[in-house]
Order: structure tokens, then sequence, then C-alpha cells
């Protein structure tokens, strides 16, 4: 079962990684990058939507590869697209909200509150999740 989970994840991060598209050197303009830094323990698993002005845009997961448990030591990166959004968005009005997973979970232990920050293409922002399933979990842009 936990071959089968771990084979699960990979494959989750490589649909991920295609469906958001991995930047090229020459397109980094093209999109920006999400960084994940995991506070909480016990947490294998990321997944996040993104909005502008409250309307859903994208979504994906991040795990590790290894399937080890996340850590601030371990951060995790997305790139998120241009393509994604549409033309006009006002990227001032960007936010993201974050589901972790403990390890086999099926089912996220929580969400974060939608997390707003203003983005820019060819820029990377990381997040910090804390907290626990019990008191809740946040989400916070690291300055």
């Amino acid at each position: 079962m936990r071959r089968l989970l771990a084979l699960a994840l990979a494959a989750l991060a490589c649909l991920t990684l295609a469906a958001c598209g991995a930047p090229r050197e020459a397109e980094e303009a093209d999109g920006f990058t999400l960084r994940f830094l995991c506070e909480s323990e016990g947490i294998y698993q990321i997944f996040y939507t993104c909005y502008i002005g409250g309307d859903s845009r994208c979504m994906g997961g991040a795990a590790d590869l290894d399937g080890g448990a996340l850590s601030p030591q371990t951060p995790l990166e997305v790139p998120v697209l241009r393509m994604h959004f549409e033309e006009g968005d006002d990227l001032s009005t960007f936010s993201i909200d974050l589901s972790p997973y403990g390890e086999n979970d099926t089912a996220e232990l929580g969400t974060t509150a939608p997390v707003a920050f203003p983005v820019q293409w060819g820029e990377t922002y990381t997040l910090v999740l804390s907290g626990n399933a019990q008191q809740g979990f946040t989400a916070a842009l690291e300055e």
C-alpha cells in the first residue's frame, strides 16, 4: 500500500508539473514561482488553489518525491504560468490557500484562510505553512 501511495504521489507531482508547465529559462517572465516551507509536523503533501479577485485560476499539489514529511529544510517550489490566468487579470488581487495532507491521507487536514499579496511575473514568493489539525493551519507570506 505504501508503495502504491508513493507511486501515486510521484504521478501527482509529475501531473502538477505538467499541468503548470515547468518554466524554461528563456520564458521566466511567463510565470512566477511559489515556494512552500512547512513548519507543521506530519505534513506530506500541500495542495493549493490560486485566485484572482476571489475567482479560482489554478490549483495543484506538491510533495516530496521520496515520500518524506515536509519541513522548512526541504522547501517545495511550484511554477505557476501565465497561461493559467485570464487576459487582463489584476495580479495585485492574487491570493492562495493551502490544504495540507498527512501521511497516507486521502482528505485534507484543513485549509488555510486565503493569503492575499500582489504577484509579478518572474518573481518567487515563499509561503510558510504552520499549525496543526486540532488548532487549525495558517499560511503566511515570508517577508
